[in-house]
């Protein structure tokens, strides 16, 4: 028996992960004692196993190998790389590695829970105290992948399992995010780390995923998404049985909240829904800011929509103008009156778009198979018209409303209305924004090391 011993990486506590090669399976017999089967896929199938010499409970994944060159390898390779470098408490920990001729096993903690589908598939529905413990924690996790450029790609209630089986109405429901298999580690947010092939569950998939145009580490988020809204009414946002259907689907439509069991769950939770499942992942929530959210924090003195610096910048220029505005009016004119407007006010939590803008970065969803070409109206505002050869970029569309300085309302603008000018085609070279790497007002982006 050979014993290799490999150390993780510089961003995680170093820890020792052992890869045992065995010249026969018989061999880990006797080491471990099998046990019940947990689960099984198209990748392996996993064992509740006992240690014999310490009588401590595991999971034994049990992985046939695949044949050389194949995507099976790449997988397992995956999996195994990745496992090796994470530590975190709710990111499943790999204890050692078992390698013989035929067949590789991968000894893991023992989540004797089973899979979050199966819990939620009894319960029918999570409550929102319950569905705010699973996200935070799951956003917990994520942000520690991102923060070392691992995307996940497979988030899913399936690929969330619970630690322990015996979760009363009262006790935290603990998970650990599992399966590794489609994950990859990129080098940066830059546009040489793009990525393209589609892969992972269709309706978890984020639709700059499905459109093959290119993604990155938002379609976790997106994922995020659809898992907390079906934690809180037991079925997905949207779906279809292709791809391209589901595609269309999220474009055309956006996610509502009809079934009854809505009416129990609180504006702030369908908020930051809403922000999640944003169409264009320049929009959408990240890990960090669900983390920060006060529905998560429960903190009632920090604003429910954070402050966009850019939007702010540009309000107080306008209040400036507005005020200089005035002032040239009343002395060039005394006889016309003006209707002084109030402050444009802040948005409140069911103003969905106003909400979302605030998360808005320098960053754009690529094109799905059936794209647009943009037109102009009679306002000058840009409009979409459907082609048949997908030969055009899709973009979100902007409302054509249009209003003079004097007529203005007090309806603040959302971020599609007011900020055409900053979404960038990532096909340009436009670099991403990470959950720590914000624009700055010079436009200059900043990476962690």
């Amino acid at each position: 028996m050979d014993m290799v011993y490999l150390r993780t990486s510089r961003y995680t506590l170093e820890r020792d992960v052992p890869i045992v090669r065995l010249e026969k399976n018989a061999e880990l017999r006797e080491i471990y004692e099998f046990g019940r089967k947990l689960g099984q896929g198209s990748f392996g199938v996993v064992y509740e196993a006992t240690h014999i010499e310490t009588q401590t409970n595991w999971a034994i994944k049990e992985v046939c190998k695949p044949a050389a060159g194949s995507s099976k390898v790449k997988m397992l390779g995956h999996e195994i790389n990745i496992l090796k470098q994470v530590n975190h408490a709710h990111i499943i920990h790999l204890k050692e590695v078992y390698d013989t001729p035929r067949t590789t096993y991968l000894v893991t903690e023992l989540c004797a829970g089973g899979e979050l589908k199966q819990l939620l598939l009894r319960k029918k529905f999570f409550t929102e105290d319950e569905t705010r413990h699973i996200i935070s924690t799951l956003a917990d996790a994520v942000v520690y992948l991102h923060k070392r450029d691992i995307v996940h790609r497979d988030l899913k209630l399936e690929n969330i399992l619970v630690k322990s089986p015996n979760e009363g109405d009262n006790d935290r429901i603990h998970i650990k995010v599992t399966d590794f298999g489609l994950s990859v580690q990129t080098g940066g947010v830059g546009i040489e780390n793009i990525m393209t092939e589609a892969c992972g569950t269709l309706i978890y998939m984020a639709p700059e995923m499905m459109s093959g145009r290119g993604y990155s580490h938002w379609c976790d988020m997106w994922s995020i998404g659809v898992v907390m809204y079906m934690l809180l009414c037991g079925e997905p946002p949207f779906l279809s049985k292709t791809k391209t259907n589901l595609l269309e689907e999220i474009i055309n439509k956006d996610v509502t909240f009809t079934q009854s069991i809505w009416a129990t769950v609180s504006d702030a939770a369908k908020n930051i829904l809403t922000c999640l499942l944003r169409v264009d992942p320049a929009y959408r929530m990240s890990a960090n800011q669900l983390l920060e959210n006060p529905w998560i924090t429960g903190d009632t003195n920090v604003p429910a929509i954070p402050s966009n610096v850019l939007d702010m910048m540009r309000n107080q220029l306008e209040e400036e103008e507005r005020g200089r505005t005035l002032e040239d009016l009343s002395l060039t004119s005394t006889e016309d009156t003006i209707d002084v407007l109030p402050p444009v006010p802040g948005p409140t939590c069911v103003e969905m778009d106003s909400y979302c803008s605030s998360f808005g970065r320098d960053n754009s969803f690529y094109t799905p198979a059936t794209s647009t070409k943009q037109t102009k109206d009679n306002g000058g505002r840009l409009q979409q018209d459907k082609y048949k050869n997908g030969s055009e970029t899709w973009r979100p569309s902007r409302p054509t409303t249009t209003k003079s300085r004097a007529s203005e309302n007090t309806t603040q603008p959302s971020a599609n209305q007011r900020r055409p000018q900053d979404k960038k085609d990532v096909s340009t070279g436009h670099k991403s924004a990470s959950d720590d790497q914000r624009p700055s007002t010079s436009g200059k982006s900043r990476t962690e090391h």
